[in-house]
């Protein structure tokens, strides 16, 4: 099995690293499954949290950890090997393309640290609704 290959890291206009990860590997004869992971290290840090969180920094860096990992893929299964460079390299233009925009964007740390603390309340309170008798 292959081991991930980092391809190249982009320093993003809010201060983030942008990583694209190679996880191709081989399937059958010359077929590939293509895989292209963007990874994003987001501090979880009074200063990257959004504005409604901040007075409870201690809770979400206690719920979060230092550090959460934003991570999107991009896959495509059975490619002929011989095109598997173009597609890979198609697939690093499009995630690169809304690079800028998405991933840039200054709130997008604060967003996501929004998304996984609200993650992390719903599925406490879900687990508080849970009436089943564990001791049975």
């Amino acid at each position: 099995m292959n081991s991930p290959r980092l391809l190249d890291r982009y320093l993003l206009d809010n201060g983030l690293t942008l990583e694209l990860w190679d996880h191709s590997r081989p399937v059958a004869g010359d077929r590939w499954f293509m895989s292209l992971a963007a990874r994003i290290a987001i501090p979880v840090r009074p200063e990257t949290l959004p504005p409604e969180l901040t007075a409870h920094a201690a809770q979400v860096v206690g719920v979060l950890g230092e550090e959460i990992i934003f991570s999107q893929r991009q896959e495509r299964n059975f490619i002929a090997a011989s095109e598997a460079p173009a597609v890979l390299e198609d697939m690093q233009d499009r995630i690169l393309a809304m690079a800028p925009g998405y991933f840039g964007h200054v709130d997008f740390a604060a967003r996501f640290i929004r998304k996984k603390f609200a993650e992390h309340q719903a599925l406490r309170q879900w687990q508080s609704l849970d009436t089943r008798d564990e001791t049975a």
